[in-house]
């Protein structure tokens, strides 16, 4: 036989055995080789992990909203008249009870005058008729006459009294007069628009809350509004309204902001802020979030053992830089690269990053 060809059936033969050498001699360790024995650490797969803690995070309710004036009247005529003297323009500020205009008061003095005068004379035939009454000369019925009259009379007065009240309009709060004032000459009818007065202080600032928020903020709150200038200001919770608007299912909700000063003016955009809770939480880069088998939200950790475990969390809140996790334990190993090539209770090897999950960064 060609002596190449025995060559080769001998290298064939040398490596089949030692193939099989390799194969099988595993299963038969040399107990007194510690090289010879298999290493319980090669088939584990490496993660990093991060040391976090948690933090104290203040729940917010955040929405846009706008100012408002908190009360806003239509001033109207409640007589009618040509109108003859104007106390305060358009922009002025009144107080309550303070005139503003004067009617011309015509012959509503004149009509006073005799309604008084046959008020007199009706009082003196009642004290007559009371008196008669008394003696026996006159019928309870004739008396109740005498009152009746006497009532209609003192009624009588009374009407021309308010009515010639009316003449003036005043303020009915302290406020700004912003519209709509009549001018001297005018001649206004009952019912007329005349004015619009408006409360900038306090003033309102109004937004609209989503529903799933809603059952959070309550009155008496405080909140922060921040304004188009920049400028901030505090505010209480007046009102949440309980029924939602039928177009977009959110609810009004109004906060009362001070304005001694008048700087903030009716119809400006506002970022409304109202703290609702506070909880212990994590701030971590949504990135470490994952599923398990059952669709639920979660992150894998790495216990004591260096065993996986999953952790199902509560989204708290999102902001650009991560998410905050509720419902984890205060302090953890968090699992920040690998943890999707891992399974809940498999044994892994930690190695620490070097960085930490804080507030407002990432790891």
């Amino acid at each position: 036989m060609n002596k190449s060809v025995i060559t080769a059936l001998v290298l064939a033969v040398l490596a089949v055995g030692w193939i099989l050498t390799g194969q099988f001699g595993s299963d038969r360790p040399n107990a007194g080789d510690p090289a010879a024995a298999p290493s319980a650490t090669t088939q584990k797969m490496k993660v990093r992990v991060a040391e976090i803690s948690a933090i104290a995070h203040t729940e917010n309710v955040n929405v846009t909203g706008r100012t408002e004036a908190s009360r806003k009247v239509e001033l109207r005529a409640e007589t009618e008249g040509q109108v003859t003297e104007i106390y305060k323009q358009r922009g002025d500020r009144v107080s309550e009870g303070e005139a503003i205009a004067k009617i011309r008061p015509d012959d509503r003095p004149a009509k006073l005058a005799e309604a008084r005068a046959s008020l007199r004379q009706r009082q003196i035939e009642f004290n007559a008729a009371d008196k008669l009454t008394e003696r026996g000369f006159r019928s309870e019925t004739e008396k109740a006459g005498a009152q009746a009259r006497l009532d209609a009379a003192r009624a009588v007065v009374e009407q021309m009294e308010l009515d010639i009240a009316r003449t003036t309009f005043r303020a009915p709060f302290d406020g700004t007069i912003e519209a709509g004032h009549v001018e001297q000459g005018n001649y206004v009818k009952i019912g007329e628009f005349t004015a619009m007065i408006v409360d900038l202080d306090p003033i309102l600032v109004v937004g609209n809350i989503s529903e799933r928020q809603v059952g959070t903020v309550k009155e008496g709150m405080t909140g922060t509004v921040t304004l188009i200038d920049g400028s901030a200001h505090t505010g209480i919770v007046r009102f949440v309204s309980s029924v939602a608007e039928p177009s977009t299912r959110t609810y009004r909700a109004e906060l009362e902001v001070a304005n001694s000063d008048l700087r903030i003016r009716d119809g400006l955009t506002a970022q409304i802020s109202i703290p609702v809770s506070n909880t212990m939480a994590h701030f971590v880069t949504p990135s470490v979030l994952t599923l398990n088998d059952d669709g639920i939200v979660g992150v894998k950790t790495v216990g004591p053992d260096n065993k996986v475990v999953f952790r199902p969390v509560d989204i708290i809140a999102d902001e650009p830089e991560g998410v905050w996790l509720g419902g984890l334990p205060d302090q953890m190993r968090l699992i920040t690269v690998g943890q999707e090539f891992v399974i809940d209770g498999e044994d892994v090897i930690p190695v620490e990053g070097t960085a930490r999950i804080a507030a407002g960064g990432n790891s």
